[in-house]
C-alpha cells in the first residue's frame, strides 16, 4: 500500500509542536478525524501556511507515519477568512469546531457529517451564527443517531397541540409534563419552539435566515439542545461558556 494519499480535509484544530511545526486535527472526507504533523509550517517561507488555517477546507497530500502522518502538500479549497476576522463568528466557529471533535470517533469518515460541517462553516459567515449553530447541532445529533423524538411524547404519545414539553435525553425525545411527574428535567419547550427545532432539522438550510424565531424561543432551543448534546457526549464543550461569556460581554449595557 502507497504511503502517499491524498485526502480533502477541514482543519479543525491546529496547535504548536517544536520551534516551526504544527500538529493538526483533521476531519477528513475519505478517512475522518485524526492527528497530522505540519513540518515547518510557521516559518514565513513555507508553502503549507494558507492551506492549514484553523477552519480552511483543504485538499491535502499526505505521507503515512509512524505515529503521525505527515502534510507534504496543502491546497486551500475554501479559507473562511471571515471567521477569523470578526471574534463573535470565530467563538461561533471554534464551538463547531470542538463539538464536531468530540463527537465524532477516530478514523471513522462519514460524508454527511463532513458536508454538513462545511456548509455551516460558510452559513456562519453570514448574518445569524447563533442561529446557524442551533441548526448544526440539531443535524449532528441526527447525523450520530441521536436524534431525538419531536413529534408526541415518547412515552404515552400525547400529540404536540399546543402542550409544552420537555426534551429528555434519557428517554430519547419528548415528554409531556404528565409522563414527566417529579422526575427532574431542563426547562420545557413550548410546541412552537419544538416546531422550530424540526424545521431547522428538515429545511433547506439556504433558506434559514428566512427562519423567525423568538428570542423565547432562542432560550429554551440553546438550554434543551445543550443539556441533550452533554448527555450524549458526556461532556461539556468548553468554547459553549466561552460564547455565552462573549455575547454576554457584546451585549449593550442599559
Amino acid at each position: 500500500m502507497s504511503k502517499l494519499y491524498a485526502a480533502q480535509a477541514i482543519i479543525i484544530k491546529a496547535r504548536d509542536f517544536g520551534e516551526a511545526d504544527k500538529i493538526l486535527t483533521l476531519y477528513t472526507r475519505e478517512y475522518g478525524k485524526f492527528q497530522a504533523i505540519a513540518k515547518g509550517v510557521r516559518k514565513s517561507t513555507s508553502r503549507l501556511r494558507g492551506g492549514v488555517q484553523m477552519f480552511a477546507h483543504t485538499r491535502l497530500l499526505l505521507y503515512r507515519g509512524k505515529s503521525l502522518d505527515l502534510v507534504s502538500q496543502a491546497e486551500n479549497m475554501d479559507s473562511f477568512g471571515a471567521l477569523r476576522e470578526d471574534l463573535e463568528r470565530l467563538v461561533y466557529a471554534s464551538y463547531v469546531m470542538e463539538l464536531l471533535e468530540h463527537a465524532v470517533p477516530e478514523r471513522e469518515p462519514n460524508e454527511r457529517i463532513f458536508l454538513t460541517t462545511l456548509m455551516t462553516l460558510g452559513l456562519l459567515q453570514g448574518e445569524d451564527p447563533e442561529l446557524v449553530c442551533r441548526m448544526y447541532e440539531i443535524k449532528l445529533l441526527y447525523l450520530l443517531g441521536y436524534h431525538p423524538h419531536l413529534t408526541d411524547c415518547i412515552l404515552c404519545g400525547k400529540p404536540l397541540g399546543n402542550s409544552s414539553f420537555y426534551l429528555s435525553p434519557e428517554q430519547g425525545g419528548l415528554v409531556c409534563q404528565s409522563c414527566a411527574g417529579s422526575e427532574k428535567h431542563d426547562g420545557l419547550l413550548a410546541a412552537g419552539t419544538v416546531l422550530a427545532i424540526q424545521k431547522l432539522l428538515t429545511m433547506d438550510p439556504r433558506q434559514l435566515f428566512r427562519l423567525k424565531i423568538s428570542p423565547g424561543q432562542r432560550r429554551e432551543m440553546e438550554k434543551a439542545i445543550e443539556h441533550y448534546l452533554i448527555y450524549h457526549l458526556e461532556r461539556a464543550i468548553n468554547a459553549k461558556k466561552v460564547m455565552k461569556d462573549l455575547l454576554h460581554s457584546l451585549k449593550p449595557k442599559s
